[in-house]
């Protein structure tokens, strides 16, 4: 069992060990009692932020130090741009550099990436969200113009149809007629010809039966 913790699972103030927290720092990310957060609260060199246990933030996931394995990066070097811990910060290769917790600096990042949130949110998205929804309108616009385009185009296709239609007709009618006179002259010509043709079998005939005959006259 947790020595900080009794039989009943009572969770203790992280500074003094033996009352009870009723309090937790967010900016320190510790658990305070009563009199530990008066003290707390005395430390005038940060500004800490003392709320109840139970609407305290998430507890912050520290990196571990790649330098020194049993301690988690709870500062943040200004110089390095990078999170440091305290063994680094003091002694190691970030000292003498500008430290500063890296809860203010996480408490700063998330305001300014609050601040992009809501000027996404507030701002940018509904803008796009206009012209997603302007363009859906010039779509549905587009559908009924080109629509109307499609039957006009339509109404004037069967309109020149039967224009075309008339006008096959007539050409038709015109070559039917051309067709029945030339039949009719060459009916006529056959009927000439015929007749020529019976006339000159007639003489034929006269003329061997003339032959044949001893009749002087």
């Amino acid at each position: 069992m947790h020595p900080r913790r009794s039989a009943q699972e009572v969770l203790l103030c992280d500074l003094c060990e033996t009352v009870p927290l009723q309090s937790h720092c967010e900016l320190c990310n510790i658990n305070l009692c009563v009199n530990c957060a008066v003290k707390h609260l005395s430390d005038s060199s940060k500004r800490h932020k003392v709320v109840p246990f139970l609407h305290r933030k998430s507890t912050p996931n520290y990196h571990k130090c790649p330098d020194h394995a049993d301690k988690h990066c709870k500062h943040y070097c200004e110089k390095c741009d990078i999170p440091v811990c305290s063994t680094c910060a003091l002694f190691g290769k970030h000292k003498g550099h500008e430290i500063s917790d890296i809860l203010e600096k996480l408490s700063a990042k998330t305001e300014s990436l609050q601040k992009d949130l809501e000027e996404l949110e507030k701002r940018m998205y509904p803008r796009y969200e206009k012209m997603a929804s302007d363009v859906e309108t010039e779509k549905a616009e587009l559908e009924m113009k080109y629509g109307k385009l499609t039957t006009d185009a339509d109404e004037q296709g069967e309109i020149l149809h039967r224009e075309i239609t008339a006008i096959v007709n007539r050409r038709k009618s015109a070559i039917a007629e051309m067709k029945t006179k030339h039949l009719d002259a060459l009916h006529k010509n056959t009927e000439e010809i015929t007749q020529k043709m019976a006339e000159l079998k007639q003489i034929m005939s006269d003329l061997k039966s003339m032959l044949k005959s001893n009749d002087v006259s």
